[in-house]
């Protein structure tokens, strides 16, 4: 009884995770919209379209046996977690490490990750961080890997306790398919970085503020218009599995 008063109650988790007609969802967004930010930099602008390829289609049917495994009830907000992993995976849906063009070549890594920090410091007038793409004491790199791109050794530690796992020793294991699609899932519901604020807290029932969800994750993204929009096209696909809860 008390989880049935529970889904009556907007935040909660209590209730079934939704579970999508996935027959529907392939057929709806068979084809997605691509975008582009607007000169002022506040709107989305369509700019062609992708057509979902196999391996697409099997990194969104592994995102959703994740969402029925950690997932909740809200269908919006499962919405936005697929349109951030469509914006932070580069459209592969599947886990990636930063500077994903290098592939396995740390070295060019380093430098595109150098850069990157460089051209920060540039922009802001501070100094550059240190390199987090470099190895540690112990041959270790902690760039960002997985769906929301976890970075620095303390968020690997700390992620790691959360789930019983030592990522610290063994960063990949972030681009493991299951381990990437919790923390992906747990992180943005249960509010792990970002904003530590919950997902629930942008988009809740009729709340649905798809702008400033993004902070959940990256609150300094210039790109937020384009991740919701993103994630509006994904929640024009989902209806629910006939008979399921």
């Amino acid at each position: 009884m008390a989880a049935l008063l529970a889904c009556a109650i907007p935040g909660t988790s209590f209730c079934a995770p939704f579970k999508a007609d996935r027959a529907w969802f392939f057929d709806k967004c068979a084809v997605l919209q691509n975008y582009e930010i607007n000169d002022e930099g506040t709107a989305a602008v369509t700019k062609g379209k992708t057509l979902l390829s196999e391996p697409m289609k099997a990194g969104l049917n592994h995102l959703l046996d994740s969402w029925e495994k950690f997932g909740d009830a809200d269908a919006n907000r499962l919405a936005f977690v697929l349109g951030t992993v469509r914006r932070e995976s580069m459209g592969t849906f599947e886990p990636v490490r930063e500077a994903p063009r290098c592939g396995s070549d740390e070295g060019c890594r380093e430098r595109a990750i150098g850069k990157l920090l460089a051209d920060r410091a540039a922009k802001s007038g501070k100094s550059a961080r240190a390199n987090y793409a470099l190895p540690d004491v112990n041959g270790q790199r902690f760039y960002g890997r997985g769906f929301v791109q976890i970075t620095l050794r303390e968020n690997y530690q700390k992620t790691g306790a959360k789930l019983g796992l030592d990522l610290v020793s063994a960063p990949d294991k972030v681009l493991d398919p299951d381990i990437a699609g919790q923390i992906l899932i747990r992180g943005m519901l249960e509010g792990w970085y970002g904003s530590k604020k919950p997902l629930s807290a942008y988009i809740d029932g009729d709340k649905v503020d798809r702008i400033n969800a993004r902070n959940n994750v990256n609150p300094h993204s210039p790109n937020k218009p384009i991740t919701a929009a993103y994630a509006k096209e994904f929640g024009a696909c989902l209806r629910p599995l006939a008979g399921s809860p």
